[in-house]
């Protein structure tokens, strides 16, 4: 599932359909992912790939400007929106998208799992790629700055690296720090924000690579017994956990502050924290625990939480995010319940990587090798 809102309209992606919901209007409607316009010359095999059936959108993303939304799929397709959920592109790329998002000029950066990032130009008919850089592991993670001259990437190897955009080839800086992967970068008012498996939430001056403070949100979790047992669960496909990982975060802005609400895998509940801009300090603002497990959320002016039977609806009063009984919700919701089907939130997992101690079944087969010589 993926969530985005833009100009007064809340985007949401499940399994292969896309959902609109306008808040002026109050109208609603949604489209499914259309079959793939195959190129000329595939092989068969090719094509039975291509033509496979799982159309489930990975990666969601709206223009600077609002006009055209972007989805990608698991079947390798990327198809573009207008406002009105109209078909203006639907293509073939290379490999399985992990991320795409929109350049200022409108363009599409799509980042895949083998590690590199494409550009596709919006008007190129012909959707040939140009290659910008790549990374030595799985792209998590696109964010581009305001200005549109730098563009940062994050991997599944605990790395942030900033370069030149379209230049992508001179490298400003390195974000280092991070002990496991890095799942979500964003820049806001020029500070940059990443989140991690490792707990943490960190603030960096990306163009010196410095990181100027980090919030430790396992710190603020008051059941020990969570950490423990996925421990315990994880020590099993031989991975160390020290923390709770941290599956989504999303960032608002206020005046001279901002909000950085995050998710931790099986905690019940979202934790909200204010970052002063100027000195980037940061306290813990609030933390909001519905009845059950948040799937997703979404932050703006409203908070929007997903579990697993309905929609909750947040609103920023006094100071505070309030539920916010909000009947036009509710009513998209049982809309589209049929659709907003959620899935196992342990795609996380994956990303930690396995430790393999190969030595003794080295020694052993070296043994047997002896022994049948003789």
């Amino acid at each position: 599932m993926n969530i985005q809102e833009s100009n007064s309209r809340l985007l949401i992606t499940s399994g292969d359909s896309l959902i609109l919901f306008d808040f002026n209007s109050r109208k609603n409607q949604s489209v499914k992912v259309p079959p793939p316009e195959l190129p000329p010359n595939l092989t068969k095999g090719q094509m039975e790939v291509l033509n496979k059936q799982d159309r489930t959108i990975n990666s969601l993303s709206v223009s600077r400007d609002g006009q055209y939304i972007a989805v990608s799929t698991e079947n390798k397709q990327v198809i573009i929106y207008d406002r009105e959920l109209n078909i203006k592109k639907n293509f073939i790329v290379n490999r399985t998208t992990s991320k795409l998002v929109f350049s200022n000029t409108g363009d599409i950066l799509v980042a895949d799992r083998t590690g590199d990032v494409f550009l596709y130009k919006f008007n190129d008919e012909k959707n040939e790629p140009v290659l910008l850089l790549g990374h030595l592991s799985m792209i998590l993670d696109v964010a581009l700055s305001e200005c549109g001259k730098y563009i940062v990437t994050c991997d599944r190897d605990e790395k942030i690296r900033v370069s030149h955009f379209p230049n992508t080839y001179n490298i400003i800086s390195y974000c280092l720090g991070h002990e496991e992967f890095v799942t979500t970068v964003k820049i806001v008012q020029n500070i940059l924000i990443s989140a991690s498996g490792d707990g943490t939430v960190r603030l960096w001056n990306y163009l010196k690579g410095e990181q100027l403070n980090v919030i430790n949100t396992n710190q603020h979790v008051n059941n020990a017994d969570l950490l423990e047992h996925f421990s315990k669960e994880m020590d099993k496909e031989k991975v160390d956990v020290t923390a709770l990982p941290i599956t989504d975060m999303q960032i608002c802005s206020h005046s001279d502050c901002l909000f950085v609400a995050v998710s931790l895998f099986n905690y019940n509940g979202i934790q909200i924290y204010k970052v002063k801009t100027d000195t980037h300090e940061w306290s813990h603002h609030q933390t909001i625990q519905p009845v059950e497990i948040p799937h997703k959320f979404y932050l703006s002016s409203n908070l929007y939480i997903f579990n697993n039977n309905k929609l909750i609806s947040y609103k920023y009063v006094n100071c505070s995010y309030q539920i916010d009984p909000c009947t036009q919700m509710e009513d998209f919701y049982k809309k589209f319940d049929y659709i907003l089907k959620l899935t196992d939130n342990n795609f996380i997992t994956v990303l930690y990587k396995r430790k393999f101690d190969n030595v003794q079944e080295y020694l052993e087969r070296k043994k047997l090798r002896l022994e049948t010589s003789k």
